[in-house]
């Protein structure tokens, strides 16, 4: 049995084991999203999925790729930097967190208007339910009209439906030409009729930056900036969303430029700890779990409990 194989093999067993004693159990990888996403989360046991590593299979010419859940996202990128290939997802805890904490967050991508959300990368999954049954939904292929999108349900659950064990996913080519620039005012950028940049963030008030593949455009508010220095800020900027609780979604551009972690190009601002509602925003991630959530968890998995909650006690 290979060490992937005797991983899933451990975590049938404990989900076994924990339905039988009617312990309450939650998956997760390596914790790096806890503390936004469930911070008061108490189980009386932990399903760690954080072995579930590497890449299962990659379709380089089909640009798609099948992956432990519990893979950094960084160590998959090293991996496909040499075939010219990316997940076209730029979020957090690249390095210390797992693919299946990104994507069930679901957390912030810089790339969001380039390419979507980090789920619209997402083709399947292979799932372990409350009970121990492995599942699989989705497809191997980008076009796909298989039945219900059970793939989107799963990931929405934030890990309270089925815990997932790979994913297959859609890839992108890496940006071959990227041409960096300082921006003075992002109002002002927003407003012009520029092509869409592939980044457009600010890590703080007064340090806005963007960035093109293929295209050096000219606007009184651009500033040419070594691509390091992007680099720098890029990274500053997902610190800075990573260490913050929440985040406005804007279905416009905010009245006013925040003073803090912004994506320009997907209108999504950094909250802070006790900060009131923003205006005209949309508060991720959510305070309360869905109305639906305990009857799909029942559906899923009706003689086991569902994650995050323990059996009834007999009568």
């Amino acid at each position: 049995m290979s060490a992937f194989a005797a991983e899933i093999a451990a975590a049938r067993e404990l989900l076994r084991a924990a339905a039988a004693d009617g312990a309450s159990v939650l998956p997760c990888g390596r914790r790096s999203r806890l503390a936004r996403h469930a911070p008061d989360a108490r189980p009386d046991r932990w399903l760690e999925l954080a072995g579930l590593r590497g890449i299962v299979r990659l379709d380089a010419e089909d640009q798609t790729c099948e992956a432990g859940a519990g893979t950094a996202p960084a160590d998959l990128d090293a991996e496909l930097a040499p075939r010219g290939l990316m997940l076209a997802v730029d979020a957090p805890c690249a390095a210390e967190g797992t693919l299946g904490g990104l994507m069930l967050a679901p957390d912030l991508s810089l790339l969001h208007r380039a390419y979507g959300p980090p789920r619209d990368q997402v083709l399947g999954g292979r799932w372990l339910l409350a009970d121990g049954t492995e599942v699989r939904t989705g497809a191997r292929v980008v076009k796909s009209v298989a039945g219900y999108d059970l793939t989107r349900l799963f990931l929405g659950s934030r890990g309270r439906l089925a815990a997932c064990i790979t994913l297959t996913l859609r890839l992108q080519p890496r940006p071959r030409a990227l041409h960096a620039y300082r921006v003075v005012s992002p109002p002002l950028l927003r407003a012009a009729a520029l092509p869409d940049p592939v980044w457009f963030f600010q890590p703080r008030a007064g340090a806005a930056y963007a960035a093109w593949d293929g295209i050096e455009p000219a606007h009184a508010t651009l500033a040419p900036c070594p691509i390091e220095e992007f680099a720098a800020a890029r990274t500053a900027c997902l610190d800075a969303f990573a260490a913050l609780p929440a985040r406005w979604a804007f279905d416009g551009a905010p009245e006013h430029a925040p003073d803090g972690a912004c994506d320009w190009n997907a209108l999504q601002a950094g909250a802070r700890a006790g900060e009131g509602p923003a205006a005209g925003a949309v508060r991720t991630p959510p305070i309360a779990d869905s109305s639906w959530l305990p009857a799909l968890a029942a559906a899923c998995a009706p003689d086991a409990p569902p994650f995050g909650a323990r059996a009834p006690a007999p009568r």
